[in-house]
């Protein structure tokens, strides 16, 4: 006997379908460093530089004799001469979008009835994850390409560019200019090799002898202790909160601690460090060190942008986001853009860290 079932009971037979007025983005989009660098002076060219210069070592083995004459040239010094004009190129953010008259007038589910509305908020948080995918990222400046068929405007430099001791293209594309790169080698307190700069992939999880020696040769690039935001990816914030486990904090030698677990929790994250060189804050990111158009991959887990608090590095804003609509050219729907122009600071690379 035939028997109407839920399984022969379709749309063409009339089954009504249930659709909740619902809509979540299941992709990240937080945006901290965008969010919490410092602004500085607004650019006022493509190009915008900013002058750094150094202290020579101490003397004081060969004091004047009293009395002495000075030579006229031997004996004096300029001290502008170590000067170096650092800079970065402004880069503008622009995504748009459009919907057509009669997109805009039927019903559709989603907690917005404007196809319109949810695609300038959809838009809008697309272009701050650029913005902070490219404030994270490796690119170095770059003048625009003209070439028919390759045109694309400037491209601003990122952090870890500036972050890379190695670094000699890009801001560091002069031997004057590398003298003031990240500290690249030097010495922790127990003889180990020191860099503000820590490679994951090439030597594993940095342990916390490692962030140590990191964070002391920042202190020495930088010259004084302060309070620092370490911006980190999810694999480095494990291995940092590592640094507090009872698991490595208990047994043989190493210190004992209490844990107060009234209410039956246990805290298991770290927010903030306080180190022999200053505060460091820790803040989670998902876009340090990605490549343009690539998702989360190994770099960007372990990476680590170690920034000091104050106005070392900071944004340089041009125009702000804004949302402009565009004529409806032809009757063919409203279209939209949104855009931003900016460049990023970063007054003095020997007082920041990297890990990658």
């Amino acid at each position: 006997m035939a028997q109407a079932t839920s399984y022969n009971i379709g749309e063409v037979q009339g089954a009504r379908q249930d659709l909740s007025n619902q809509l979540r983005r299941v992709a990240p989009e937080q945006t901290p460093m965008y969010a919490t660098l410092n602004q500085s002076a607004a650019p006022k060219a493509l190009f915008t530089e900013w002058l750094v210069d150094d202290l020579g070592l101490p003397s004081y083995d060969s004091p004047i004799l009293d009395g002495s004459d000075l030579s006229f040239n031997a004996d004096f010094t300029n001290e502008i001469a170590n000067r170096v004009r650092i800079g970065n190129r402004v880069q503008q953010f622009q995504r748009q979008s459009s919907v057509s008259p009669i997109a805009e007038m039927i019903d559709v589910a989603g907690p917005q009835a404007s196809l319109l509305a949810a695609s300038k908020a959809k838009v809008l948080v697309q272009l701050k994850t650029d913005i902070e995918a490219a404030l994270g990222s490796t690119q170095a400046p770059a003048s625009a390409v003209t070439t028919p068929g390759s045109e694309k405007g400037d491209l601003m430099g990122g952090f870890f560019h500036f972050s890379d001791p190695d670094a000699t293209t890009g801001v560091f594309d002069t031997v004057a200019k590398q003298a003031f790169r990240s500290i690249g080698s030097g010495l922790a307190q127990d003889g180990t090799a020191a860099s503000s700069r820590f490679d994951m992939t090439t030597n594993g999880s940095i342990t916390e002898a490692n962030f140590r020696n990191l964070l002391q040769a920042v202190y020495e690039g930088g010259g004084k202790s302060q309070t620092y935001r370490l911006f980190a990816g999810p694999s480095l914030m494990n291995a940092i909160t590592d640094y507090s486990r009872a698991t490595n904090a208990v047994g043989g030698s190493q210190a004992r601690f209490d844990a107060d677990i009234n209410g039956g929790s246990i805290r298991l994250s770290i927010v903030e460090l306080v180190t022999d060189f200053g505060i460091v804050q820790v803040i989670p990111s998902l876009f340090l060190n990605r490549s343009s158009g690539a998702g989360l991959a190994a770099a960007g887990r372990n990476a680590g942008a170690l920034v000091p608090a104050d106005d070392t590095v900071s944004l340089k804003v041009l125009s702000p986001i804004s949302v402009k609509d565009l004529p409806d050219v032809g009757g063919g729907g409203d279209r939209f853009l949104t855009r931003t122009i900016l460049t990023l600071c970063v007054t003095n690379s020997r007082a920041i860290g990297s890990i990658i």
